[in-house]
């Protein structure tokens, strides 16, 4: 049983390298605009709705571990964007990751990077849109997109996952120019102890 976060700035392809590894594992994918716009949509995008999505999050994470012996499924397979500089983002990560390993089941955080070109393109893809509802004003989520790189930290500095989760398996992936399937590839090849 584990936790396999799939971390990355907008459009970097987290939702659908989070689809092809439930094809080929025994894990089930909460990709984070399903918590976010589940308040979103009576809330707004407000501070509020940020915090109760990720008060869900983490029910959802501690009843999994609960429940370890019924559980339907052996992972779960969560996307999530960080800002590396927001000492509230890496607190919320090493909350989610203590859920886990408290219980004593392996955490992996796989940071996914593209450049900002492949990112853009990838924003307009109509799988994006149909299961994001927020990314259907394409004027919006590329200013959003856009101003986000000024704003936030969205690609951690060599070996800052490492060092601020040494009880965390980490691994960086530039798939700019990979597929989803090519990066499971290689994900399954560096933890093989996934597939069991």
């Amino acid at each position: 049983m584990s936790l396999i976060v799939l971390i990355g700035a907008q459009a970097v392809g987290k939702m659908t390298v989070g689809r092809e590894l439930e094809k080929q594992l025994d894990g089930k994918l909460l990709y984070n605009h399903q918590t976010i716009d589940l308040f979103a949509d009576f809330l707004g995008y407000t501070p509020t709705t940020f915090q109760l999505s990720d008060s869900l999050r983490k029910m959802i994470f501690k009843a999994f571990v609960a429940n370890l012996k019924t559980n339907p499924i052996k992972h779960v397979i969560f996307t999530v964007m960080i800002d590396f500089s927001s000492t509230d983002d890496l607190a919320f990560l090493s909350d989610i990751a203590s859920i886990f390993s408290d219980a004593g089941e392996s955490v992996y955080f796989i940071e996914l990077v593209a450049d900002i070109a492949k990112r853009r393109e990838r924003n307009r893809h109509p799988e994006r849109l149909v299961a994001k509802p927020s990314k259907r004003d394409l004027a919006f989520s590329m200013q959003d997109l856009e101003d986000s790189v000024v704003k936030y930290q969205l690609e951690s500095q060599a070996h800052q996952l490492a060092e601020y989760f040494p009880d965390v398996q980490t691994l960086k992936i530039n798939n700019t120019e990979l597929s989803p399937e090519m990066i499971v590839k290689q994900l399954l090849q560096v933890f093989p102890r996934l597939k069991c």
